[in-house]
């Protein structure tokens, strides 16, 4: 059962990862080209991929928990302790704020009438706590993985 779940584990992790990641980089990207109807479209998409990335984030830890479980590994070893307040870490930052900042600049730029950026979206677009928290969501998915492949401390 432990490769099974192992297995179930990286599947829909992988999947999570990808469906995070496209959308935040890319929705940075279609932001900064200031284009209002592309920003909201692009905004309402990420949005629908994000309800879709927290059911393949929860799959995936319940099968990692799983494969641990079944493969009689220390729940408590160094490298799994490090992933568990990463996963916390990345939850807190995206919902207090990387997803607040898709949401307002999605709704902002629905609300935009005409075809340039109004000043406030021009001041969502520029919020360098966005950026910045998209970066640091970034760093901390690549060392989940990095944890996950080399196992430090194990």
């Amino acid at each position: 059962m432990f490769t099974f779940f192992k297995f179930l584990h990286i599947l829909l992790m992988f999947a999570a990862v990808a469906a995070t990641v496209l959308p935040e980089v890319v929705l940075h990207l279609v932001a900064r080209s200031r284009d209002v109807r592309a920003i909201h479209t692009f905004g309402v998409v990420s949005e629908r991929i994000g309800k879709v990335s927290t059911v393949l984030f929860v799959g995936g830890l319940v099968f990692g928990l799983l494969a641990a479980w079944s493969g009689e590994l220390n729940f408590l070893a160094p490298w799994l302790v490090a992933a568990y307040v990463l996963v916390v870490a990345a939850i807190v930052i995206g919902v207090t704020v990387t997803d607040r900042w898709a949401a307002r600049l999605t709704a902002v730029a629905g609300s935009v009438q005409g075809d340039g950026p109004s000043p406030e979206l021009e001041s969502v677009i520029g919020n360098r706590s966005a950026r910045i928290a998209s970066a640091v969501l970034m760093a901390i998915l690549a060392t989940i993985i990095f944890l996950m492949v080399f196992k430090p401390g194990n």
